[in-house]
C-alpha cells in the first residue's frame, strides 16, 4: 500500500509539472542556452556627409536602447552593442558593407538613407537577413519583405489626413503651394499632402522644386509668392526650409500658422538655422514630445544633456524601438545565436517581427501585420522658440 501511494504521488508531481512547465510557456519568454558572448547589431547609417546630423540622432537613439537594456540585463542574460557602419550616403559603400555584414550578421539596423536602401537592400534579401530600414516609407520597405519591415503604414494613407486637418485650423486657407526636393520618398509625400489638401476643398498650386545643390532661395520665394498662395508646404531639407521660410518672411509672409513644414525637416538644423523666424509655423510629426511617462522623460532628459537642450527629433526614437524589438524577437522566439543555426535563426526573427502584437514602444504600443503598423498616430506642432507645442493628435 505504500509504495502504490508513492507511485501515485510521483505520477502527480510529473503531472503538475508538466502543467506548470506549459504555462510558463504560454506566451513567456523561452529560456535557451545562448551560444554568443555578446550580441552584436551593425547599423548602417550616414554618419557622415550631407545628413550626418540625421544619422547623429538615429544612431544615438539605438545606443540609448542598448544602454538601457544592458543596464537591465541584457538580451536572453548577455550584453549587446550596436556597431556603427558609416555609408556616407554612397550607395556603392553601402554595397560593399553590406556585403560584409551578411556573413555572419544574425539582425542589422538600416540602412539610412534610400539610395543606400536600394542599393544595399537586395544583398540582404538574397542572403535572408532582416535588415530593419526604419526611417524609409513603406513604398521602400516592402520592396524587401520579409527581410525588412515598414515603420510606418503607406503614405497615402497616413499623410492626407495630416494635411486635412491642418488645412481645417485654416478655413480662410484656398490656395497652397509646395516647396518639393526631389529626394527618397519625399515627392511622394508631397504627392499625398496634395491628397490632403484636395480633400480640404484646397487649391493645389505649381509645385517649387528646391534642388540638393541650391544655395540661395530668395528667387524660389518669388516664385511660389507671384501664384499668389494663401498656404506653404515645405518638403525638403530642414536647413532649405528655414531659409526658404526666412526669404518669404522678407517678403512680406505674416501668417505663419498657414506654413507646415514635414517631419523630414524635424532636425537640429531647421531650428538652428530658422530661429524665431519659425515661431508659429506648423509642423507634423509622429513623436508627442508631450507624453509623459518614466522612461519617455528620462530619454527626453539624456538627449537633451547631449543635445545642448534640444528636443528629440522625429525620427530619434525609431531605432531605439528597433532595438527593443530585436530584443523581443531574439528572446520570445528562442534564438541562440548559434553560428550554425544562422539561416533558421534570421528567419525566425523576421517572421516574429514581421506580426508582432503589442509592441511597448517608447511612446506607444502598436501591432505589426505582415510588416505593415497599425494604430500608430501622428501630430501636427506648432513651433515656438525651437520647441514644439501639441496642437491636434491624428490617430487612424
Amino acid at each position: 500500500m505504500r509504495k502504490k501511494w508513492f507511485v501515485v504521488l510521483a505520477a502527480l508531481l510529473v503531472l503538475v509539472a508538466f502543467v506548470f512547465t506549459g504555462c510558463q510557456k504560454e506566451g513567456a519568454t523561452k529560456r535557451v542556452k545562448v551560444k554568443v558572448e555578446q550580441w552584436e547589431i551593425p547599423f548602417m547609417n550616414s554618419l557622415t556627409g550631407p545628413i550626418a546630423s540625421i544619422g547623429e540622432f538615429l544612431h544615438w537613439g539605438a545606443e540609448r536602447a542598448a544602454k538601457e537594456i544592458n543596464e537591465a540585463g541584457g538580451i536572453s542574460g548577455k550584453p549587446v552593442k550596436v556597431i556603427g557602419v558609416d555609408t556616407a550616403l554612397d550607395p556603392q559603400k553601402g554595397v560593399v558593407e553590406m556585403g560584409k555584414i551578411v556573413q555572419n550578421t544574425l539582425v542589422a539596423l538600416g540602412p539610412v538613407p534610400e539610395p543606400v536602401i536600394m542599393a544595399a537592400m537586395p544583398i540582404a534579401v538574397e542572403n535572408e537577413m532582416m535588415s530593419m530600414t526604419a526611417t524609409t516609407s513603406l513604398e521602400y520597405a516592402e520592396k524587401f519583405f520579409p527581410w525588412s519591415i515598414s515603420w510606418f503604414p503607406k503614405t497615402e494613407d497616413r499623410l492626407p489626413p495630416l494635411v486635412t486637418a491642418w488645412a481645417e485650423m485654416n478655413p480662410e486657407m484656398k490656395s497652397v503651394v509646395q516647396f518639393v526636393a526631389q529626394y527618397g520618398p519625399w515627392p511622394g509625400m508631397a504627392a499625398a499632402h496634395n491628397v490632403g489638401l484636395e480633400k480640404a476643398g484646397v487649391k493645389v498650386l505649381n509645385p517649387v522644386e528646391v534642388a540638393q545643390d541650391m544655395v540661395t532661395f530668395g528667387p524660389l520665394a518669388v516664385k511660389a509668392l507671384e501664384q499668389k498662395p494663401d498656404g506653404i508646404i515645405l518638403s525638403c531639407f530642414p536647413e532649405k526650409a528655414a531659409k526658404i521660410i526666412q526669404e518669404l518672411k522678407s517678403r512680406g509672409w505674416k501668417n505663419m500658422s498657414r506654413i507646415l513644414l514635414f517631419s523630414s525637416a524635424d532636425d537640429a538644423s531647421l531650428y538652428s538655422t530658422g530661429g524665431a523666424s519659425l515661431n508659429g509655423a506648423i509642423i507634423y510629426n509622429y513623436i508627442n514630445v508631450d507624453v509623459d511617462t518614466p522612461r519617455w522623460n528620462a530619454f527626453k532628459e539624456a538627449y537633451a544633456a547631449d543635445h545642448n537642450g534640444m528636443q528629440p527629433p522625429s525620427l530619434s526614437t525609431n531605432y531605439y524601438d528597433a532595438v527593443y524589438m530585436i530584443k523581443e524577437a531574439i528572446e520570445k522566439t528562442g534564438v541562440t545565436g548559434d553560428p550554425k543555426k544562422l539561416k533558421e535563426e534570421r528567419k525566425k526573427i523576421a517572421e516574429y517581427m514581421a506580426n508582432v502584437k503589442g509592441f511597448q514602444g517608447l511612446l506607444f504600443n502598436w501591432d505589426m501585420s505582415g510588416g505593415v503598423p497599425t494604430n500608430k498616430p501622428t501630430y501636427l506642432f506648432e513651433i515656438q522658440d525651437g520647441k514644439k507645442k501639441l496642437v491636434k493628435e491624428i490617430r487612424d
